[in-house]
C-alpha cells in the first residue's frame, strides 16, 4: 500500500492537525501530546519506506516536528529554572539532527547526548521536587510529555550509532538514566517508540498508560517561536491544480503558514545566528559545501578537536591546487617543523615581516596584514583567536603533529576548516606561499586554510574586503572614489574617527594604469594595500600603507623620497625618518590622502559588527524556479523581509553613529537610528561572478510585500559582487520592506541577510497573503479588448471575486490583499476591480474599487485595501486590443474566497452586426427617442416564438463621442407599441449603450419589433455598429439605408 493512502499515513496526517490546531490555539501541552504521537508514527512510515521516493520529504517534516516539540517544551514550562537548560536542549538537538543530514554521524551523537542530559537534568530536579507529580495537572502532563521527547531522542542517537557512517565509540547515555539514574530498565532493548516511552514513563512512577492523555488548556503562555502548521501531506506528493475555466476556492498558502522565523533583537547580546528554522538549516547544508570539499559551520564543541596525535596529521582533501607559477617552481611540500628548528604561530607583533609571495592573493595579505597590525595597536585579538590549538591564554600554539583548524567566516556562518601544515617549497628552499620573514608560520597557515575554501593556490583573487570578512566576520564597505557620491571630507572623518576608536579595518586598491605610469609612482595596476594607520597631524590628513609584495613604495607626496614635505615636527609625530627608509624597501610608506583620491581607486572598509547593539540575521535560498528569470518586472517571487525598528536608539559606543554614517543625515540618532543591511551571496565555486544583485528597501509599504518595481526610500544597483551595503536612517517605530533583487537568473542562489541597528529590531518575512488562488488564461482573437478608451474593452477577460461571508452574522468583515498579472509577452497590462461581480459593459469611476495604474509592462498589481464582503469583478487588459497573451492572474486575501470566470456579453446567443450612420437632416432627429423613433435609424425585428435579445450600440469611428442610445420597440401591425428595453440615460461610453438582455415574443405567433439608434443630439453625423444578440434565430432588417453583416454566434 502506499505511503500516501495507508492508515498509518492517514492517522499520522489527523494527529498533526489536531497537533497544529491545539498549537495555533496556544494550548501547548494538547499540541505536546499530539506531535509526539505523531513523531511515532512518522519514525514507524520511515522505517517502512526506507527506500520510498517519499522518505526524504518524511525526515525533513520528522525534523521540523521534533524541534518544534522541544521549542514548545520550552514554552509550556511554568518553571523559570528550566529555561536555561530547555533552551541549551533545543540547540544542541537541533544541531544534531543537522549534523546527521549533513553525514557527521559522530559529531551528532556528540550533540545527542549534550542535549539529553540537559533533560535527563530536569527529569531529575522535577522528581526531586515533586515525588509524586500530582501538584499540578499540568505540570503532570508536561513531565510525562518530557519523558516521551527524551525517550525519542534517545532512539535516534541509538539509530545514528548504527548508521554505515558513524564510527562512534562511545556510548549513549543509557536509557534508564533518563529521569532517575539509580533504577535499571530494560529500555535499552526496546526496538519501538511507544514500548520505549511508555517504559520511560513506568520507570519514572507515571501511570502505565503514557498515551491516554485529556486536553488540558493552557493560558498565559508567551510563544518564543510561531508555530508550524504544515501538514505531513504539504511535502509528499501533494499538488493542486484546475481549469482556469471554472469557479474554484481559495486555499490556505502553505508559505503562510510557515513564513519564517521571526527575529527580534532586544538586547547587545542577543544572537540569532544560533536558532535556525529548518529552511534556515537546509540552507546552511546546502552551502557546506564550497569548491568540492565541506566546511561545516562552527560549533562550541570544535574546540574540543583533538590534535594530539601520535603521527603526521594528513588533510584527508589531499594537497592545494598550485598554480601554474608555483608548479614551475615547486620542489617539494615540507611540513613546519622540516623548514624551522623552533616554529612559531604568530608570534610576532605587527605585519612588517609579512610577505606575499608567488600566490596572486594581494587581497588577501593585505587583509591579513591590517588585521595583524590591528591586534599589535590594541592589544585584542582578532584573528588568532580563530586557530587552533590553542593554549591557555587562548593564543596559538605549534603543532607538532600539523594538525590545525581555522575558523573563518563563510557563506553566512563560522565554520570550521582543517588543514595540515604542509606548505609548497622551491629547490631553494623559499616557501611558495605568504610567509614571514621571521619564521613565523601563522601567516602561512591561514592563508592555506582561506585558500582550501577558495579552491586552491591558483587563487584570481578578490578585493581586501570581501577577504577581511571571511577573515573576521566584519562588515564590508566598499567606496569608490571616482563615483560620483564620493565625499572627501566625509569619507576622511569617517576613517580617522573609526580607525582612531579601533571600530574599522582599511585597505586601499589601485585600478588599471600603464606601466610606465605605475613605475613612475612606484605602484603596481590593479592591486591591494593594507592602512596600517590614519592621522590627521599638522594639518596634513596621511595614511602609513603597506605594498603585500614587502617591496615596491610611493614615490609621490611624503614618500621617502619626497624631503620638502618632512618636517622634523612631522618626522618626531610619525616616528619616521626618510632617510632611513630609503636605505631599507619594507613596502611600507606614507601618502597623503588628496593622493589617495587621486591615484587610487577604491577604499575598502570593514566594520565591527559590534559596534551596533543590535543584529539580526537570515539565511534564505532563492531557487531558479522562484519566479520569472528575468524580475526587472516582478517582484512578487523575490526574497522579502519585514523589518520593523522599535524603541529607543542605544550605540555600543558614544559618536559611532557619526562615525558609520557615510552620507550626512538630518534628525537627531535618537530619531533616526542607523540600519545597515548586508546582503551575502553563498559561493559554492570560485568562479567569475556573473549574478547582478540589488537590494532595495521601500518605507511606504509598512513591511508588506512589493510586488512591483517604483519609487522607494532606496534603489540599489545591480552589481556583481558577493556582498552589497545599504545604509540608511530609520524613523522609530516604522517598518520596511527590504527586497532581494537579481537582474537575470541563472541558477539557484543562496543567501545570508544581516541586519545591524542601534535601536531594537525585528526581522521576518514579509508576509504572504493567507488565502491564494491562481488563474492561467489567455488573451484571445475575441478577447483581447485593449484599454478602458476601447469600445471593446467589455470583451476582456473578466472574473468574479467573492469575499466568503463571516460565520458570524453581526460581525461585518473586510478584507486586504493583492491582485497580480504577468503576461507572457511583454505588453503593457492592467487590472481594475469593480464593485457587483457582474459582467462590466463600460467603465464608471463611481463603481471602481481599485485598479494597478498605468499600464505597465508584462507585469502589474492591484492592491486591496479593507474591502468588505461580497463580489467583485475583475477586468485584466492589454493597452491595444489584438495583443494575444497567455496569463497568470493570482489573488490573494487575508480572508477565504472564491474566484470563477465570468461568461461574456451575449455568451452562447446568435449575433448580428449591422452597420449604420447618422446624417443631419436626414436620419439624426435627436432625443429622446420615444419622440422621434420613426426618423431615426431603425431595425425591423421578426421573432417566430418566444427568445431573449440583447441590443448594444457603439461608435467606433466618432472622433468626438455622442450621446446615445438603443431601445426595443413592440411594433405589432406596423404600429409603435411600448418600450420593451431600453440603454437608459443617453451616455457617451467608449463601450457605447445596450439594453438589458430581455424577453420577447409569443408562443403562438409570429410578432415584430423596432430597435431604434439615436443621438441626443440633431447634428451628429457618425456612423455607429449595432450588435444585436439572440438566443433563437431571428429575422432582423432595415428600415432605414444600412449595410448588414452575419457573423457566427
Amino acid at each position: 500500500m502506499s505511503v500516501l493512502n495507508g492508515p498509518l499515513y492517514l492517522k499520522t496526517t489527523e494527529l498533526i492537525r489536531k497537533a497544529v490546531e491545539a498549537d495555533s490555539q496556544c494550548n501547548y501541552i494538547d499540541a505536546l501530546f499530539f506531535y509526539n504521537d505523531a513523531l511515532k508514527s512518522i519514525a514507524t512510515l520511515l522505517k517502512e519506506q526506507e527506500y520510498s521516493p517519499h522518505h526524504a520529504a518524511l525526515k525533513t517534516k520528522y525534523c521540523e516536528y521534533a524541534c518544534r516539540v522541544s521549542q514548545l517544551l520550552a514554552v509550556s514550562s511554568t518553571n523559570p529554572t528550566y529555561s536555561e537548560d530547555l533552551d541549551s536542549a533545543l540547540e544542541a538537538l537541533t544541531e544534531a539532527r543537522q549534523l546527521f543530514a549533513q553525514g557527521s554521524a559522530d559529531a551528532a551523537v556528540n550533540s545527542y547526548i549534550s542535549g539529553i542530559s540537559r533533560y535527563q537534568k530536569i527529569l531529575r530536579l522535577e522528581k526531586a521536587a515533586s515525588p509524586s507529580l500530582t501538584s499540578t495537572r499540568a505540570a503532570s502532563d508536561w513531565y510525562r510529555e518530557l519523558c516521551k521527547v527524551a525517550a525519542l531522542c534517545l532512539l535516534e542517537a541509538e539509530d545514528i550509532k548504527k548508521s554505515p557512517t558513524a564510527k562512534y565509540t562511545t556510548s549513549v547515555p543509557p536509557a534508564y538514566t533518563i529521569g532517575d539514574s539509580a533504577e535499571p530498565s530494560s529500555m535499552q532493548c526496546c526496538q519501538d517508540y511507544a514500548q520505549l516511552a511508555s517504559q520511560t514513563a513506568s520507570k519514572l512512577g507515571l501511570d502505565s498508560e503514557p498515551y491516554h492523555h485529556q486536553p488540558l488548556h493552557a493560558t498565559g503562555l508567551n510563544p518564543k517561536r510561531g508555530s508550524s502548521s504544515n501538514s505531513i501531506g504539504n511535502s509528499i506528493g501533494s499538488s493542486s491544480g484546475g481549469d482556469s475555466g471554472k469557479g474554484s476556492v481559495a486555499i490556505k498558502h502553505p508559505a503562510f503558514a510557515h513564513s519564517g522565523e521571526v527575529r527580534t533583537s532586544s538586547s547587545p547580546n542577543y544572537r540569532t545566528e544560533d536558532r535556525l528554522s529548518p529552511e534556515e538549516m537546509q540552507v546552511v547544508r546546502m552551502t557546506s559545501h564550497v569548491n568540492g570539499l565541506t566546511f561545516l559551520p562552527w560549533l562550541d564543541n570544535d574546540m574540543d578537536e583533538n590534535f594530539m596525535l601520535r603521527e603526521y596529521f594528513t588533510d584527508k582533501d589531499g594537497l592545494l591546487t598550485l598554480s601554474p607559477k608555483q608548479q614551475r617552481k615547486l620542489w617539494k611540500w615540507r611540513r613546519a617543523s622540516q623548514l624551522y628548528s623552533n616554529p612559531k604561530i604568530f608570534g610576532q607583533a605587527g605585519c612588517a615581516h609579512i610577505v606575499q609571495e608567488t600566490v596572486t592573493d594581494c587581497s588577501f595579505v593585505a587583509a591579513l596584514c591590517v588585521s595583524i597590525e590591528y591586534e599589535s595597536n590594541f592589544n585584542r585579538q582578532l584573528i588568532t583567536r580563530h586557530i587552533y590549538p590553542r593554549s591557555n591564554t587562548g593564543t596559538p600554539v605549534f603543532n607538532p603533529a600539523g594538525k590545525y583548524m581555522v575558523k573563518l567566516f563563510v557563506n553566512g556562518l563560522w565554520r570550521r576548516v582543517v588543514i595540515d601544515d604542509l606548505l609548497p617549497v622551491s629547490e631553494d628552499g623559499r616557501l611558495l606561499c605568504t610567509y614571514s620573514a621571521v619564521g613565523d608560520i601563522g601567516q602561512s597557515l591561514i592563508e592555506k586554510a582561506f585558500l582550501k575554501v577558495m579552491g586552491g593556490y591558483d587563487f584570481p583573487g578578490s578585493n581586501s574586503s570581501t577577504d577581511l570578512h571571511v577573515l573576521t566576520g566584519w562588515i564590508p564597505e566598499h567606496v569608490f572614489i571616482q563615483d560620483q557620491s564620493f565625499n572627501e571630507a566625509r569619507t576622511w572623518a569617517r576613517m580617522c574617527k573609526g580607525s582612531r576608536n579601533g571600530d574599522v579595518l582599511l585597505t586601499i586598491a589601485t585600478g588599471e594604469m600603464s606601466n610606465d605610469v605605475a613605475s613612475a609612482l612606484g605602484l603596481v595596476p590593479s592591486h591591494a594595500y593594507a592602512v596600517l594607520d590614519v592621522r590627521e597631524v599638522c594639518g596634513h590628513r596621511l595614511l602609513k600603507v603597506k605594498n603585500p609584495w614587502s617591496m615596491l613604495r610611493w614615490t609621490g607626496k611624503f614618500s621617502h623620497v619626497d624631503r620638502s614635505s618632512w618636517t622634523p615636527e612631522l618626522m618626531r609625530l610619525l616616528d619616521y625618518d626618510p632617510a632611513v627608509a630609503e636605505s631599507e624597501d619594507s613596502g611600507v610608506f606614507w601618502i597623503d590622502f588628496e593622493s589617495v583620491c587621486h591615484r587610487f581607486d577604491a577604499i575598502h572598509l570593514n566594520w565591527n559588527p559590534e559596534v551596533f547593539s543590535h543584529r539580526a540575521s537570515a539565511h534564505f535560498a532563492w531557487e531558479l524556479d522562484m519566479g520569472p528569470r528575468q524580475a526587472l518586472y516582478d517582484f512578487s517571487s523575490n526574497p522579502q523581509y519585514m523589518l520593523e525598528i522599535k524603541g529607543n536608539s542605544s550605540s555600543r559606543r558614544g559618536g559611532s553613529q557619526a562615525t558609520l554614517h557615510s552620507n550626512s543625515s538630518s534628525g537627531t540618532p535618537a530619531q533616526q537610528p542607523l540600519v545597515w543591511i548586508l546582503l551575502s551571496k553563498h559561493v559554492l565555486k570560485t568562479e567569475e561572478n556573473r549574478d547582478f544583485i540589488a537590494l532595495h528597501v521601500y518605507d511606504d509599504s509598512n513591511g508588506r510585500r512589493v510586488y512591483e518595481p517604483r519609487s522607494a526610500l532606496h534603489i540599489g544597483e545591480y552589481v556583481n559582487t558577493p556582498h552589497v551595503l545599504v545604509q540608511f536612517s530609520a524613523s522609530l517605530g516604522k517598518s520596511y520592506t527590504v527586497v532581494v533583487a537579481q537582474r537575470e537568473k541563472m541558477e539557484s542562489l543562496y543567501f545570508t541577510l544581516r541586519i545591524f541597528c542601534e535601536s531594537p529590531l525585528e526581522l521576518c518575512k514579509a508576509p504572504i497573503p493567507e488565502f491564494q488562488e491562481t488563474i492561467q488564461d489567455q488573451w484571445r482573437s475575441a478577447s483581447a479588448g485593449g484599454n478602458t478608451a476601447s469600445p471593446r474593452y467589455l470583451d476582456n477577460p473578466q472574473y468574479r471575486l467573492t469575499v466568503v461571508k463571516s460565520d458570524n452574522a453581526r460581525q461585518r468583515t473586510q478584507a486586504s490583499g493583492v491582485i497580480t498579472l504577468e503576461a507572457a509577452q511583454k505588453y503593457p497590462v492592467n487590472i481594475r476591480v469593480f464593485r457587483g461581480g457582474f459582467l462590466v459593459t463600460r467603465v464608471l469611476e463611481i463603481n471602481s474599487v481599485a485598479n494597478s495604474g498605468k499600464y505597465r509592462s508584462q507585469f502589474c498589481s492591484c492592491a486591496l485595501e479593507n474591502i468588505d464582503e461580497g463580489s467583485y469583478t475583475i477586468v485584466v487588459s492589454t493597452f491595444e486590443p489584438f495583443m494575444f497573451s497567455h496569463f497568470k492572474l493570482t489573488a490573494g486575501l487575508d480572508l477565504p474566497f472564491t474566484i470563477s470566470p465570468i461568461a461574456r456579453e451575449g455568451a452562447g446567443m446568435r449575433l448580428r452586426d449591422l452597420y449604420g450612420q447618422w446624417m443631419p437632416g436626414t436620419n439624426t432627429m435627436g432625443g429622446p427617442v420615444d419622440r422621434f423613433c420613426s426618423r431615426n435609424p431603425r431595425f425591423l425585428v421578426r421573432v417566430d416564438g418566444i427568445t431573449k435579445v440583447l441590443a448594444r450600440l457603439q461608435t467606433p469611428q466618432a472622433e468626438v463621442l455622442p450621446l446615445i442610445n438603443v431601445s426595443v420597440f413592440s411594433f405589432d401591425n406596423a404600429v409603435l407599441g411600448p418600450a420593451r428595453a431600453s440603454s437608459g440615460n443617453y451616455t457617451n461610453s467608449p463601450q457605447g449603450v445596450a439594453t438589458q438582455l430581455t424577453r420577447i415574443g409569443e408562443s403562438t405567433r409570429a410578432t415584430e419589433y423596432l430597435v431604434v439608434a439615436s443621438t441626443w443630439d440633431e447634428d451628429v453625423s457618425t456612423s455607429f455598429v449595432l450588435y444585436f444578440y439572440s438566443e433563437q434565430t431571428v429575422d432582423i432588417t432595415p428600415l432605414t439605408t444600412t449595410t448588414t453583416m452575419t457573423r457566427g454566434a
